[in-house]
């Protein structure tokens, strides 16, 4: 995959993970066997209500963490399809553990798991996801 560095180049400003983004998570991640994991802690300007994490950045946390998990294998794949199941409240202020899994690629589709663990070791919220690997 020749363009693969067009898209690896270190210039990008994505929200997620650029550590140039000014107004980016800034996320880091970390890989052990099959697993894909990031830790956040949320703070005053990722609220939606008053002390927890906005429903939008929790997608986001889920999103990236099972992108990753792809990224690190190089493919290159966008979000066709998510679904999230918001069980808990996500709370600022404490640090989340999210982590991703593939649970299946055939063909162009990869299908992905993700979830955000609190620090009591409940789930706040789980994603599922489809990626299509893209075109270069």
């Amino acid at each position: 995959m020749a363009n693969l560095k067009l898209y690896k180049d270190g210039n990008n400003m994505c929200f997620a993970c650029s550590p140039r983004n000014p107004i980016g998570l800034k996320l880091k991640f970390e890989h052990d066997g099959d697993v894909c994991r990031s830790r956040f802690t949320g703070g005053a300007e990722h609220q939606g209500w008053n002390g927890v994490v906005h429903g939008g950045i929790v997608a986001t946390l889920l999103d990236e963490v099972m992108a990753q998990w792809i990224w690190a294998r190089d493919l290159i794949t966008m979000t066709a399809e998510m679904t999230i199941r918001y069980s808990r409240f996500v709370p600022v202020g404490e640090e989340l553990t999210v982590e991703a899994n593939m649970v299946s690629m055939k063909g162009r589709l990869v299908e992905m798991a993700a979830r955000i663990i609190l620090p009591d070791g409940s789930v706040a919220a789980r994603a599922s996801a489809k990626f299509l690997k893209v075109k270069t």
